[in-house]
């Protein structure tokens, strides 16, 4: 029996697992009664030591290393308020005191995959992190990774991102940033593993060993003054911090509180990273671990035909070109008036619109459209990438209408909606089935069906529609495969 789902708000779910096999070459389990010192290093103050107001983020901390413990299997750090007040060296007074500890004069490192397990916390102004600084690169211009940072609300949701930034040297703040948002949900009820794998050209970031999107040396503009991608130079190492933001907490706020670290793991990959896919423009065959870097043609279509306003060329932005107008402009040679461009794109996630004329108009997408994600008050089109496809939507629409493959009763929106894993159950049999993906192009054809459990597990996550066909009766499913 289908079992269906009304699907009342938009969200994304991962689109890849890490498969690869790993040597661990460091770890603290926080079995100890201490923080081990030969491990990590306290750093104390206010950042105004190093000539930086707020640790160069305006936070409204004090750090200290009695702020730190180790009990019952876990790293606690503590944030509370400090009635009296705590003085820096600018002679400023701080009335909250936390900690941050780094593994900088102990252990340092460059590529692989480095994780921890971590219980956060929730309330306005908790500013919890779990990251990587060059060792002896200058911040911000020889970047900064944030594996985990959660932004505390006053509300029942906080936001969990990640990020890569780049900044000038000439300035005192990153004024570049590839972000990305974990989770709106709350994540401070329980412990969860944020991960990265870090490699050459690329960093990707984990949840519970979901992956959840990645940058390349292509995601970042070159910038005067600048390294475009800083992550191969230097050694890193390990930052854990529990801060509080420049809009501090409020009367919900919670003191004391705390993050809980159950343990922090840095593993080297040992095999042979690379493309492993044979269609990827960048198959490697030498590869036996597949590293999540493959390459496709990506092209983008749209169809202009039904617009209400004159323009002169459309365009596409998204976070692969970091929005940047109309750099990716598109031509329409045979005057249908479908537009197209064709681009070279690394697998995994992206989000993207279609513009004219340098921003002039863009589209109006819906937030509850199957093809959309929302964030910050922004609708764009998601976009998982993982071979080389056409995409091709009318303005403002999800549904394909430049596809060679007829999805004439796709388009209607009479479909049923579910949410399936690697197994579809049909509840009546068909002459025959098709399965297409977002792009219109047909994954999968099966005749007379008489099996009723219909095996989707080769397919990855994302969504898809099957199309049925019988003597009595013709449907259309939309599967959500998670």
């Amino acid at each position: 029996m289908i079992k269906i789902f009304k699907i009342l708000v938009p969200f994304v779910f991962p689109f890849t697992c890490y498969s690869q096999t790993w040597d661990l070459v460091w770890s603290d389990e926080f079995d100890s009664n201490v923080v081990d010192q030969s491990k990590w290093t306290h750093e104390i103050g206010t950042g105004s030591q190093n000539n930086m107001w707020g640790w160069g983020n305006g936070e409204l901390q004090y750090y200290q290393p009695q702020n730190s413990l180790v009990s019952n299997g876990t790293l606690k750090i503590i944030v509370q308020q400090e009635p009296q007040g705590l003085v820096d060296s600018w002679n400023n007074t701080y009335y909250y005191s936390s900690s941050r500890i780094s593994t900088k004069n102990n252990f340092n490192f460059k590529y692989g995959k480095v994780e921890a397990r971590i219980k956060t916390l929730d309330g306005e102004g908790f500013w919890p992190a779990f990251w990587l600084l060059p060792k002896n690169g200058q911040w911000p211009c020889d970047g900064e990774i944030d594996i985990m940072e959660q932004w505390g609300r006053d509300t029942p949701t906080d936001e969990t991102t990640g990020a890569a930034h780049i900044g000038s040297c000439a300035n005192s703040y990153s004024n570049f940033q590839n972000f990305q948002t974990f989770s709106s949900s709350n994540y401070s009820s329980n412990f969860h593993i944020y991960s990265i794998i870090w490699e050459e050209d690329y960093i990707a970031w984990y949840v519970d060993g979901n992956k959840v999107f990645q940058v390349t040396p292509a995601s970042f503009p070159t910038i005067p003054n600048q390294h475009s991608w800083p992550f191969n130079s230097n050694n890193w190492y390990i930052i854990l911090n529990l801060a509080i933001d420049n809009n501090g907490p409020n009367s919900n706020s919670a003191f004391p509180n705390n993050i809980e670290v159950d343990y922090v793991r840095v593993y080297e990959s040992n095999g042979v990273l690379g493309c492993t896919d044979p269609t990827a423009l960048n198959y490697d065959q030498n590869a036996n671990i597949d590293n999540s870097t493959c390459e496709y043609n990506v092209t983008f279509n749209i169809d202009m035909n039904n617009v209400g306003f004159n323009f002169a060329t459309p365009e596409v932005n998204g976070t692969f070109n970091n929005w940047c107008g109309n750099c990716w402009p598109m031509t329409d040679a045979d005057s249908d008036n479908i537009w197209s461009t064709t681009v070279v794109l690394t697998e995994g996630e992206y989000k993207f619109k279609y513009s004219v004329d340098n921003w002039s108009v863009q589209e109006n997408l819906d937030p509850l459209d199957f093809c959309t994600i929302s964030n910050f008050g922004y609708t764009d089109r998601k976009l998982i990438v993982f071979e080389n496809m056409n995409i091709c939507p009318e303005w403002n629409e999800c549904m394909p209408v430049c596809s060679p493959t007829n999805l004439d009763e796709i388009i209607n929106n009479n479909y049923e909606s579910i949410i399936v894993n690697d197994f579809l159950m049909l509840d009546e049999n068909f002459n025959e089935i098709s399965i297409f993906n977002t792009s219109g192009k047909k994954l999968v054809e099966l005749e007379n069906v008489f099996e009723l459990k219909i095996d989707i597990s080769n397919l990855n996550k994302g969504v898809y529609f099957l199309l049925g066909r019988n003597k009595i009766n013709n449907r259309t499913i939309k599967i959500l495969k998670i």
